[in-house]
């Protein structure tokens, strides 16, 4: 089977997946304080919501299980983890920078990848390439640049949600008509 076989049924989670890069990076640009703030909301309340159910089943399951402990730690680190997101939202953002930088690195080696193998199945794999180095080259913009601060981050966020995004569409378009030529 095909790569590219596999894809095409799919080619509207890709134009789905874009599209919602697309929207994100756009929110990203024209409200960068907003975005900031929610973003950091969130991650506190994940962190806060998962302390507090990991903290709850330590307790609830002390008598049965003999590594309760090890989930009321886990529990007390995630909501240390939230109170640190609400109090200092600095430190919280400037780890959240490099766990940004090792994702789009990551990610932009896998699509490269994919797209070696692609190569023989479509043509055009260029986008999947090109979004593979632009994710590269951002991760390796955010680590070597630190201090570029929190809000350009988030623009340089949002560019390349967009730019993603873009990829993503045409890469759906594309494996859409592969789909109708097939038919």
């Amino acid at each position: 089977m095909q790569i590219s076989s596999s894809l095409i049924p799919h080619w509207s989670s890709l134009m789905i997946h874009g599209a919602i890069a697309i929207v994100f990076g756009l929110c990203g640009w024209f409200a960068p304080e907003a975005s900031l703030a929610i973003l950091m909301f969130i991650f506190a309340a994940y962190f806060f919501v998962d302390g507090a159910i990991r903290t709850w089943l330590a307790i609830a399951s002390k008598n049965e299980n003999p590594l309760w402990w090890m989930l009321l730690v886990g529990g007390l680190i995630s909501i240390a983890a939230a109170l640190v997101t609400l109090f200092a939202p600095n430190v919280t953002a400037i780890l959240m920078l490099y766990f940004i930088a090792a994702w789009a690195i990551a990610i932009g080696v896998i699509e490269i990848l994919i797209a070696s193998k692609l190569r023989k199945e479509i043509s055009n794999e260029w986008l999947l390439i090109g979004s593979g180095i632009i994710s590269i080259i951002f991760g390796g913009y955010l680590i070597f640049n630190p201090g570029a601060g929190i809000i350009t981050l988030l623009w340089l966020v949002a560019t390349y949600a967009v730019v993603f995004g873009i990829m993503m569409v045409l890469l759906a378009l594309k494996l859409k008509k592969m789909q109708h030529s097939q038919i």
